[in-house]
């Protein structure tokens, strides 16, 4: 009983654990990609192999989706934006790569597909930019009325 109260009054410290794991992880996976032009090329010839569209368009689009979603993530802005965007993402990424790979070897993917679809429904928590600003609103409505 008790435990349940104490996790009950820090339960927003899951949602923020939660956006600093898979943001670090979107960060960290794509540090590379972005900051190293070849690593690029690499993904656009990868994304032509497997015949995607338009492959180095693709692969702009889904390394800086991920890294800017990311920093997104760990800072709590437009989080739901942002957690849409990783959603359409990770749909294509197992779509078209991890369909032939066990769940197992997907599983990064899937995780962030969950936590994403998490963010989508409950937000960025209390620990955030969004936050904040959904509170700075409310005050400058209260004040304006």
């Amino acid at each position: 009983m008790k435990l349940n109260q104490f996790f009950e009054s820090k339960k927003e410290y899951g949602a923020i654990f939660l956006r600093l794991v898979i943001g670090f992880r979107l960060v960290e996976g794509m540090w590379n990609i972005v900051f190293n032009w070849q690593q690029l090329v690499g993904i656009k010839d990868f994304f032509a192999q497997i015949n995607l569209p338009v492959p180095m368009i693709s692969a702009i689009v889904a390394v800086y989706a991920e890294f800017i979603c990311g920093i997104f993530f760990i800072i709590g802005l437009w989080v739901r934006e942002v957690a849409l965007i990783m959603i359409i993402n990770f749909i294509v990424a197992i779509a078209v790569v991890d369909i032939h790979n066990s769940f197992e070897e997907g599983f990064a993917a899937w995780v962030i597909i969950a936590a994403s679809i998490f963010f989508l429904f409950y937000g960025a928590g209390k620990i955030s930019i969004d936050e904040w600003r959904r509170k700075y609103r409310t005050a400058t409505n209260i004040q304006d009325n």
